[in-house]
């Protein structure tokens, strides 16, 4: 009888111990989303900082071998950013970025 009490109580400890590993690792693989047009913000902002720093690397490069990656950087980073921008007014996205930026 006492057997089977010591037996209940560690699958119980077990079965807590798995709950609570799971119960961690589902936290650890949650997002919060949130709005669709507030990720849609972000990334716009995300290419946009991202052609602003493309200019600068063309503006500070001085190797004659990393002109040419500079400048294909610079005019990806662009057309990326374009093209989210175009989405954005499809979409009737508003913000300060994408109000004036062309």
């Amino acid at each position: 009888m006492e057997n089977s009490n010591v037996q209940a109580k560690e699958n119980t400890k077990v079965s807590k111990s798995f709950l609570n590993f799971f119960s961690k690792l589902k936290n650890n693989f949650t997002v919060d989303y949130g709005s669709q047009e507030d990720n849609f913000l972000k990334m716009l902002n995300e290419a946009h900082s991202d052609w602003k720093d493309a200019e600068l690397y063309f503006q500070n490069v001085t190797e004659s071998d990393l002109i040419d990656y500079a400048i294909y950087k610079m005019e990806a980073a662009r057309t990326k950013y374009v093209f989210l921008l175009k989405q954005a007014r499809e979409k009737g996205i508003k913000s300060e970025n994408t109000n004036n930026s062309l």
